[in-house]
């Protein structure tokens, strides 16, 4: 038989104690209950389940179920991408964690290519761009490309793409990486 311990508590001490196991209950239902809201699949539909600002076509509800989890549509029907663009942004998003089948994510390519095709993707000017062509171009974080944006209206334009290292809290990789796609024009 296992032995048992007795710890002579005062009641104040004893008060203390039930405190700190209620609170770390408390804590730890919030935990279970935010992991568990996590788990859950979306809500159809993501942020903007009516597709707003999107044509209506083939796959256009498989864009807004896949895509609109993490953007809103207007994000998408801001871009105008080759289908070659369109295929790169669509494999960047499901390394991001994106989840569709394969045919799901056939269908958001043809969507995307029939009612948001450009021309060939022209460099993107750092020191003009908006937030949403540094996210979706340069391929950065919303808090990276705001992170840009303050530091360009801080100090001004950048010279070179190598001044972008000066960005606190940008990971200059991205940015190296997308050299064939960025330009610092003043």
């Amino acid at each position: 038989m296992g032995r048992v311990f007795h710890i002579d508590l005062r009641p104040s001490d004893r008060c203390h104690m039930t405190k700190a196991l209620i609170i770390g209950v408390l804590v730890l239902s919030g935990a279970i209950a935010t992991t568990a809201r996590q788990n859950q699949a979306p809500p159809a539909g993501g942020l903007v389940p009516s597709g707003e600002g999107m044509p209506d076509g083939p796959g256009k509800d498989v864009v807004v179920k896949i895509c609109g989890v993490c953007h809103e549509t207007r994000r998408t029907a801001s871009l105008r991408l080759t289908r070659e663009g369109w295929s790169g942004v669509i494999e960047d998003m499901v390394h991001r964690g994106a989840k569709g089948t394969d045919a799901e994510l056939a269908q958001v390519l043809d969507y995307l290519a029939a009612n948001f095709l450009g021309e060939a993707q022209r460099p993107l000017n750092v020191n003009t761009a908006s937030q949403i062509d540094l996210e979706t171009v340069a391929g950065l974080l919303r808090k990276e490309a705001a992170a840009v944006l303050e530091y360009r209206d801080k100090n001004g334009p950048f010279k070179t793409l190598d001044d972008m290292k000066k960005v606190p809290g940008l990971d200059f990789k991205k940015i190296d990486s997308r050299r064939d796609y960025l330009v610092a024009i003043q």
